[in-house]
């Protein structure tokens, strides 16, 4: 354990509730604590007609592109509802935002044909274009609030189709006691890993905090971008868009060893 900068202090995630495990261990090692306050929440979207005819049509497509692992559970969840197991036509290839989501594949018997290098969004779209070839159709999975990266990239060149299938909504109840601990400035830092994470959250408080007084750490530089909406300037953005990603960048901040 570091004798370290982190001794003692308080971190508070608000990822998803249940997701910040790895995060928790990690700072537990290093003598500080991780309070959870979730900020979005992950919602199937309940089956729909035009989810359960594409999903009745999978042979039409060449690539199936997962950005997440809420995508992939969601995705697979309902193909099980619709053909009553996850198997895929074999001409379909997958593609994967990260070896994290590509994980995410085995317990349904597949595997990722391309995993990104690069560490963005866009990156992701550079290097998927490459990988698609001209009149190929792509299905893409995702949540609601899922930017169009990937559509935009391969206009032209490939025919995308979009399927969302979870929703990122605002939990309706929240811990009161780490609102209180956050209202009385009583953390180090906040950690924040998508946009709507830090819309919900300023809608929470914006009676109560000073948006730019707030100490926050981003996974990556879209969150960060809509924090600066807001007049808040990160304390340490994520270059990788992961847990990993974030561990290191406060490990660099605080000028500690990195190890897991």
């Amino acid at each position: 354990m570091s004798s370290s900068k982190l001794q003692n202090k308080v971190f508070i995630s608000t990822r998803p509730k249940g997701k910040s495990e790895d995060l928790k261990r990690w700072f537990a090692e290093e003598g500080a604590t991780l309070l959870e306050f979730p900020m979005i929440e992950i919602q199937p979207v309940p089956l729909s007609g035009k989810m359960e005819k594409i999903l009745k049509d999978l042979s039409r497509f060449d690539w199936l592109v997962f950005t997440s692992p809420n995508g992939v559970h969601c995705f697979f969840e309902q193909l099980k509802n619709i053909r009553g197991d996850f198997s895929l036509p074999e001409k379909i290839k997958i593609a994967t935002v990260g070896k994290k989501t590509a994980a995410k594949l085995a317990p349904y018997g597949h595997s990722a044909r391309f995993i990104n290098h690069g560490q963005t969004g866009d990156e992701f779209a550079e290097e998927l274009c490459e990988q698609v070839t001209d009149a190929q159709q792509v299905l893409l999975p995702v949540g609601n609030l899922a930017r169009h990266l990937i559509e935009e990239k391969l206009a032209g060149k490939a025919k995308v189709v979009r399927l969302e299938v979870y929703q990122t909504i605002m939990p309706e109840t929240f811990d009161t006691e780490v609102q209180k601990r956050i209202e009385a400035d009583d953390y180090e830092l906040m950690i924040f890993t998508s946009p709507s994470g830090i819309d919900n959250f300023i809608r929470l408080t914006e009676k109560q905090l000073t948006p730019s007084a707030l100490r926050i750490a981003c996974i990556g530089f879209t969150t960060a971008k809509a924090a600066g909406n807001y007049g808040i300037e990160p304390v340490l953005v994520a270059s990788m868009s992961n847990s990993e990603g974030l561990m290191v960048a406060i490990a660099d901040h605080y000028n500690i060893a990195f190890n897991v």
